[in-house]
């Protein structure tokens, strides 16, 4: 493989990465479901979540919980890719930032930590087959982040879209 091909699949493989944050973040489930296999396998039990093979649309399901927050930021940065064929992996930090205001008060549910993706390329595209979130910390604390959630979860019905 030449120098351009390799750097050209780590492009590619970075660009799924920025494009799994913003369809999280943009709420674009049809964009979320393009990048990953079937099924997808998810790991976020450092941070007392989900883990497991899943069908995308159980993921995708789990995600719409984030519509009860009024807005989410996943940042990611010092993504390292290796590729080797048609396999690659992807290991970043993440910052991501959940944000609610819930009558007078203002809730955040912040947590920083390492994403490892692993891909596999499909038909000449990237697609991610697993995610693993290692939790590193809450800025806010445990507590505040657990309350964030719970009562983002509790709005989402109501703020989906129709």
């Amino acid at each position: 493989m030449t120098d351009a091909a390799k750097a050209a699949d780590r492009a590619a493989v970075t660009e799924i990465l920025y494009k799994w944050c913003t369809s999280i973040d943009t709420r674009d489930w049809a964009g979320m479901r393009s990048i990953l296999t079937e099924p997808v396998k998810i790991d976020y039990s450092s941070n007392g979540s989900i883990a497991g093979d899943l069908a995308v649309d159980t993921w995708i399901d789990r995600l719409k919980g984030l519509h009860g927050f009024d807005r989410t930021l996943h940042m990611v940065s010092n993504p390292v890719v290796t590729v080797n064929g048609d396999a690659a992996t992807c290991v970043s930090y993440v910052n991501a930032m959940h944000f609610l205001k819930d009558g007078d008060r203002e809730l955040g549910a912040y947590a920083c930590g390492i994403y490892t993706h692993e891909l596999v390329r499909v038909n000449g595209s990237w697609k991610i087959r697993a995610a693993t979130f290692d939790l590193a910390g809450r800025h806010s604390g445990s507590a505040a982040f657990d309350e964030a959630f719970v009562r983002a979860r509790a709005l989402a019905p109501s703020r989906m879209p129709a």
